[in-house]
């Protein structure tokens, strides 16, 4: 007997005689598995490139950090026409699902959170089409990043959640895409001391943005005064205040992975010396820039705590 790329076999001339009633038996049973319910394939590792016996198959991906799918070319896997791929996301750490070198694939998003999934479907030579079975929703979806980077104390990320103790600063790597429009991003923070302040830059390909390219608008609320004030030509951003007290910030980023001009606007609650404040900083950044990440970091000592990045579209 033969088998085809997807593996089920079929009949050839040598065995139309002695060897019939295996093959047809075996063809029989290939059939029964395809018209029942798709056999699984577990995977545990951070990276997986599929297979030809993987159609019609569903893959199971699970892990606490962010995973990464890549489609090969056909040149690398005989993919037949019509070739479906099952993905579904079981793991903390959000799945991504990438094409390799002369593979195109259509469809959004490419992403897939926890207990998501979707289907790959082969419409032409090296060109897929991402259908989501249970896509991400038009609300928050959390997103991974790729990688982190600290400077001092220590910093962990499972799935969108990264815990730092003790940083000076935190870098966040591979968080921005063209899967989503917009990002959340929800922060909650304790300084080493009193009257500090939050700052963040944004950053591409692991090198943070100093350029004076920024500008900001702050008001500041007490229980007694309401102020306010602009500057420009700023090589950071307001990320509002922190302290000894547990600080909350909610932040939205508007457009950082497209070439254009990004917008972050963060509320936050704190306390500068013994009251509490409300802050509302609306940043921008005037060059037309892509960006995939962001550093956030106090102006002096250094911060404790949790930040979550969520994408989302209109």
């Amino acid at each position: 007997m033969a088998v085809t790329a997807g593996g089920s076999p079929y009949v050839e001339s040598s065995d139309l005689v002695a060897n019939y009633p295996g093959a047809s038996l075996a063809l029989a049973n290939r059939v029964d598995q395809v018209m029942q319910a798709p056999t699984q394939k577990a995977i545990t590792a951070t990276t997986y490139q599929p297979i030809a016996l993987d159609a019609g198959v569903t893959v199971t991906l699970n892990n606490a950090a962010a995973v990464t799918v890549t489609i090969p070319a056909q040149a690398t896997v005989t993919w037949v026409a019509n070739t479906q791929l099952n993905f579904l996301n079981i793991g903390a750490g959000t799945v991504t699902i990438t094409p390799a070198a002369t593979v195109t694939i259509n469809g959004t998003p490419l992403t897939l959170a926890t207990s998501k999934g979707g289907s790959l479907v082969r419409t032409a030579s090296n060109t897929w089409t991402f259908i989501p079975t249970g896509g991400d929703s038009p609300g928050l979806n959390p997103v991974a990043p790729t990688s982190i980077a600290n400077s001092g104390g220590s910093a962990s990320t499972t799935g969108n959640t990264t815990t730092f103790s003790a940083v000076s600063s935190l870098s966040l790597n591979g968080v921005f895409t063209s899967s989503f429009s917009n990002y959340s991003i929800i922060l909650d923070s304790t300084l080493s001391g009193i009257a500090q302040f939050m700052f963040l830059r944004l950053r591409l390909s692991g090198t943070d943005d100093t350029s004076a390219n920024y500008f900001r608008q702050r008001l500041v609320a007490n229980n007694a005064v309401l102020t306010g004030e602009r500057v420009t030509s700023q090589t950071r951003g307001d990320y509002g205040i922190s302290g000894p007290s547990l600080s909350t910030s909610t932040s939205t980023i508007i457009n950082p992975a497209l070439a254009a001009n990004t917008g972050i606007i963060t509320f936050n609650t704190g306390m500068l010396t013994t009251v509490p404040e409300l802050y509302l900083d609306s940043v921008g950044h005037n060059v037309a820039t892509a960006f995939d990440g962001l550093t956030i970091f106090p102006n002096t000592g250094t911060m404790t705590g949790k930040i979550r990045v969520y994408g989302y579209r209109n």
